[in-house]
């Protein structure tokens, strides 16, 4: 089953992950220096190895959430092909299987926010009533 609450989350949660991601790379990458042998010299802690760990796991949640958000959009995308309205295939398809924000969508489309979350929450109704047992808000 696609949850449509569930994916924007996850969509959401990848744009912060990515800034992670590149704040600890830039974490990981300063150079500072580190008097060894000295009180609270440091000697004991490696910054890059700490940082490459940090990279390793934030990239795993990353990756994580992304394997989640493509089955979904495999799973979604046969289902919108059966609704009627071809704007409402339109909206769908590039806020749920291309990722794009509702501003973005209304951007491309030359339309603005609020025809877009209107034509959004009217696509979404329709999927739903349509396929219950595979879609859920």
């Amino acid at each position: 089953m696609v949850n449509l609450f569930r994916m924007r989350q996850l969509m959401r949660q990848t744009l912060k992950v990515r800034w992670r991601i590149e704040q600890e790379e830039a974490r990981a990458t300063k150079t500072t220096t580190v008097l060894t042998g000295m009180p609270r010299g440091g000697a004991q802690h490696d910054q890059v190895q700490d940082g490459a760990i940090a990279i390793a796991e934030v990239k795993a949640a990353y990756h994580e959430v992304m394997a989640e958000i493509e089955r979904m959009r495999e799973e979604l995308d046969p289902l919108i092909t059966t609704l009627p309205n071809p704007d409402d295939r339109a909206v769908l398809r590039l806020r749920y299987i291309n990722g794009f924000s509702p501003e973005d969508i209304a951007e491309a489309i030359h339309r603005t926010d609020r025809a877009i979350y209107y034509y959004l929450s009217r696509a979404e109704d329709q999927l739903t009533r349509r396929h219950p047992d595979k879609v859920s808000k």
